[in-house]
Order: structure tokens, then C-alpha cells, then sequence
């Protein structure tokens, strides 16, 4: 199967690129007037509502070539329509540098801050407001030494329940934990002067990008976030709204069998407890689809894959009654998880071969999720997980390490495990990942060896708890979609320091273990195992 790594946004991207470069609404490509004057002269809009605290992490942001520079998170306002992320970008380069897509979340992202916004607690992440031009917000053009950029994004309105989100940047920095999200007045336009198109800026001066308001339709993206846990018997992947459970037909079946073993009895009997629990029968239906992996014909696969999904849907009817109705499908190997052909093969074909269980997941009384609940403090445990973490700068001395040397190419590789931490219902799992040459890197972060879920960089990696041997994976933003590679909450699509001796911080969130879970071992692919890797 082709991967096509996030290609999906590219064509749209150059399209904006192209509209932007055209109206001058981005003061992107092509040369600069030389310019006496830093800003224009505009006088300044009155002052709204901001975090108290600075949030400040330095970084390298950008596919190839990366912009150095230190980003302040200032906060989250909440208005009427729409939700503004305040932002400031300062370089720390010795020369004018261009954007590029220094802090979009794809290849093709260009001109445009796509910094996803996730509520930790909630299990929900808000994507910029886009209309058929591109991101709405500030459009950035180049950074000047030294200047202070402010910077605005456009979202969907948050919840008044939600106090704290977190940034997800495409960048060394990655993730701004503990963004305050505070109720604003105004339009939520910049505050700070304008650039005028062709200046020069003096260091130290702050400015901001021209701001592109809606041109026509304007799209608003929520998600649900999708926490991925494994057992020997099974994969829950479960969100707010819906969970599915992928059975492993290795452990229901026979080798090329559609009749249940007897362990399988068991199994379900687990299956049909957990679907009387959760799945609402008021919104049909219990979708049971069956999954086979690449091996065999496309004909003899489909047929195998819904003989399996009907001898699930027949034993989950009996123990359930008459109170759920089902629809059963076979999808042969059209919809594979994992990538097959790689050095871990087999695990990927296990993978790939099962049927899976989904249904739409009972709402609370009020059918509101925690964090979007009038009243609920979203810095308050939940059922869903903890409080959201503060904000979180500092990573902390390395805890292990090790280096792999068994790539193709030859290229060494060094991870510096970090102490892991807790964002609400999420684990973070950090570290750095140096590369020790002898050539430069290739694209992307994902250095993680074989892709255990398709679309993400780390989902190679995986997070143990050693005690219930419970695995966790990279948390998913969105549904499963068949047609091309997923999101994940992680550094998206870029190269960042490529040269050797240089380094970059790596991040993915999984779902969190219990609480009183105080380490647990990291599965680091290529790299191997580390246990004892501090949980705080």
C-alpha cells in the first residue's frame, strides 16, 4: 500500500499559496521594497484580554531549513463567534527568513499558522477556521532578527467549561501545555501595529502579521480525540462519541476458519459486558466489520472477512437480545492498521486480521461531555482522566538512552528518553532523537521503525503498563480514515535539524494509565525497550 503522509492537504495548500501571492494578502514570495519605516501608521487597537503568564518555549519550526525562533503563547480568547489564539514569534536567526510553512501542520501548509488545539480533559481538539483560501488569521510573511511578531489564529467558539488547552505546534517546541482560555472582548484582531508590506522592522520592535478575515464559506473543524489501548485479545480504540473494538481473529478463529475457537466464547462473553455498558442502543447500529491482511485474493478475502464478522454478530445478537440491532460488513484487506511487508511483517498482519465491533458511546444526562458542561471546571479530575497539565517547559535530565544502528542507510541514531507526564486523559511520552551521520537526515520525524498505525510519526511507539501489560498508543485526532493516513497528537510533517550532531525533541500523546501508575516501560521500535520511565 502507498503512504501517502499527510499528502492529502498538499494540493489545497499550493492552491492558497497561489491566491495569496496573487492578492497580496500574505506579503508572501517575491522581493521586498527596501523601507525606512518598521510598521505602518496605524494607531494601535485598545487592549484585550491576555494570560497573565508567558509561556515561552524556544525551537526549531519547519520541514527543511527551519526557522530558530522563541514563541509565546499569551492565551485563548473566547467571543461570540469564534476562538482567538494570541500568539508572538520572535526569530532568533541572523537574517531575514520566509515562513515557508515554518509552523503548519503539513507539507503543503504554506503561509499559515495550523497549530491544532487540544482540550486534554474533554478529549477534544479544535482546527483553525478555514475558508476556500486557506487559515484564517494573521498571514505571515518574513521574520526579521529579533522582531516580535504577534500573531493570530481563528477557531470554532470553545466551551465556557474549558479553562486550558493545549497548543500542538509542527515544530522542536511542540507542545504548549496549560494555554489559558479567558472570555474576550473585541473583534480579535492584532493589538500591535501593523507591518507595512515591504518594511524592515528594528529588533526589539513589536509588530503584527495583517490579519485575512473570512472571504465566503467559512469550515469549522471539532474532533473527538480517539485513545488507542492493546491486548493480547483485542484494540479499544474509544473517544467521547464512539468506541470500536478490533478482535484479533488469531485468537477467534483458526487459521482460514470463520468457526469461533473455544477461547473465543470467553472473549466475547467480555465483548458483549462492555457493549451493554457503553453502546447506546438508541443509535443504531452495532456495526460489526470483519478485516482480513494482504495475503490471498481480493475475492477470497472479502468472502472470509464477512463469514468471520457474521459468526461475531450472531454470537454478540444471542448474549445481547433483541435490545441492539447490527449490521455486519466484510472489508478483506482493503483497510489495513499496519504496514505490511516491513521488518515486523507478521506483527503487522496480525494486526491487520480482525473484526472489529463499533457503536456510538451513551451520553451523560445532558448529553454533554465534561469539558463542554456549563459550570464543570475543566482543571478538575474527571472520569475521563486528571487535570490538565501546567504549563510545561522544561523536559527534564535524560532517564535512558541508546542508540540504533541497524537502518538501512546506515545512519545512527541516538533517543534521549525524557520523564513522561501527565496532560488530563493523556500520558506525553517525550524525547530527543539525535542524529549520530554519517549523512543527513531524510524526511519527517518517524524514525520509529515500522508504522504500527498509519498517518502518524510515533505510532511505532508505544507506551506499557507493566503491570497490566496493558499498551497504549498514539492518541488519533479524528476517525479512521480509509482513504489516506490519519492524524496524530504529535509534531506532524517536518524535518527539523538534519545535519549530524544535531538533535530533535519527539512527542506523542497516549492514553493515560490509572492513576496511581508511577512508571511504566516505553517500546522505543528500533531502539528497544526502556523500563522505569518516570511518570509525573
Amino acid at each position: 500500500m502507498a503512504y501517502r503522509w499527510r499528502s492529502r492537504e498538499l494540493t489545497v495548500s499550493v492552491t492558497m499559496v497561489a491566491v495569496l501571492t496573487v492578492s497580496g494578502c500574505g506579503a508572501l514570495g517575491g522581493p521586498r521594497a527596501p523601507s525606512s519605516g518598521g510598521v505602518s501608521s496605524a494607531p494601535p487597537r485598545p487592549s484585550v484580554t491576555s494570560a497573565a503568564a508567558s509561556l515561552v518555549k524556544e525551537g526549531w519550526f519547519g520541514p527543511t531549513g527551519p526557522l530558530h525562533a522563541r514563541v509565546e503563547m499569551r492565551g485563548v480568547e473566547r467571543l461570540a463567534d469564534r476562538s482567538v489564539l494570541r500568539f508572538t514569534v520572535t526569530s532568533l536567526e541572523d537574517e531575514a527568513r520566509h515562513t515557508g510553512n515554518s509552523f503548519g501542520t503539513a507539507a503543503g501548509d504554506f503561509g499559515s499558522y495550523r497549530i491544532p488545539l487540544v482540550d486534554p480533559v474533554g478529549g477534544k481538539v479544535y482546527h483553525p477556521l478555514t475558508d476556500q483560501v486557506g487559515t484564517l488569521g494573521s498571514k505571515p510573511g518574513y521574520y526579521e532578527p529579533g522582531v516580535r511578531y504577534e500573531t493570530v489564529v481563528y477557531y470554532p467558539p470553545i466551551p465556557a467549561g474549558v479553562r486550558t488547552v493545549t497548543a500542538i505546534t509542527a515544530g522542536t517546541a511542540g507542545e504548549f501545555t496549560g494555554v489559558p482560555v479567558v472570555d474576550g472582548t473585541g473583534s480579535g484582531g492584532a493589538v500591535s501595529p501593523t507591518a507595512a508590506p515591504g518594511s524592515t522592522p528594528q529588533p526589539g520592535t513589536t509588530v503584527s502579521w495583517p490579519v485575512r478575515e473570512p472571504a465566503g464559506q467559512v469550515t469549522s473543524s471539532v474532533q473527538d480525540l480517539y485513545g488507542i489501548t492493546e491486548s493480547a485479545e483485542k484494540t479499544t480504540i474509544a473517544s467521547g462519541g464512539d468506541e470500536t473494538v478490533g478482535l484479533r481473529t488469531d485468537v477467534l478463529f483458526a487459521f482460514d476458519s470463520d468457526r469461533l475457537t473455544a477461547r473465543a466464547r470467553a472473549v466475547l462473553d467480555d465483548v458483549a459486558k462492555e457493549t451493554r455498558e457503553k453502546a447506546d442502543p438508541a443509535r443504531p447500529p452495532v456495526l460489526v466489520e470483519g478485516h482480513t491482511d494482504g495475503k490471498g485474493t481480493h475475492a477470497y478475502n472479502m468472502a472470509l472477512s464477512l463469514r468471520r464478522a457474521q459468526a461475531v454478530r450472531r454470537e454478540l445478537q444471542a448474549r445481547l437480545g433483541g435490545a441492539y440491532r447490527f449490521r455486519t460488513t466484510g472489508k478483506g484487506e482493503t483497510e489495513p492498521v499496519a504496514r505490511e511487508g516491513g521488518t515486523d511483517d507478521e506483527e503487522a498482519r496480525a494486526r491487520n486480521r480482525r473484526v472489529e465491533v463499533s457503536y456510538r458511546v451513551k451520553q451523560p444526562t445532558g448529553g454533554s461531555t465534561a469539558s463542554e458542561t456549563a459550570g464543570t471546571r475543566a482543571d478538575e479530575p474527571t472520569t475521563s482522566g486528571g487535570r490538565p497539565a501546567p504549563f510545561h517547559a522544561d523536559d527534564g535530565e535524560t532517564v535512558a538512552g541508546r542508540t540504533s544502528t541497524g537502518r538501512p542507510s546506515g545512519q545512527r541514531l541516538r533517543i534521549d528518553v525524557k520523564p513522561f507526564y501527565r496532560d488530563g486523559a493523556y500520558l506525553v511520552a517525550v524525547f530527543d532523537i539525535v542524529n549520530l551521520g554519517p549523512g543527513n537526515l531524510g524526511a519527517g520525524t518517524g524514525y520509529g521503525g515500522d508504522i504500527a498505525y498509519i498517518g502518524g510519526w510515533y505510532t511505532g511507539f508505544s507506551v506499557v503498563d507493566p503491570a497490566s501489560r496493558t499498551v497504549y498508543r498514539a492518541v488519533r485526532m479524528g476517525p479512521d480514515d480509509p482513504r489516506g493516513p490519519d492524524d496524530y497528537v504529535d509534531p506532524g510533517w517536518a524535518t527539523f535539524n538534519v545535519e549530524p550532531g544535531t538533535g530533535n525533541r519527539g512527542f506523542f500523546y497516549v492514553p493515560a494509565p490509572p492513576p496511581g501508575v508511577t512508571s511504566v516501560t516505553f517500546d522505543a521500535g528500533p531502539f528497544g525497550r526502556f523500563d522505569h520511565v518516570p511518570v509525573r
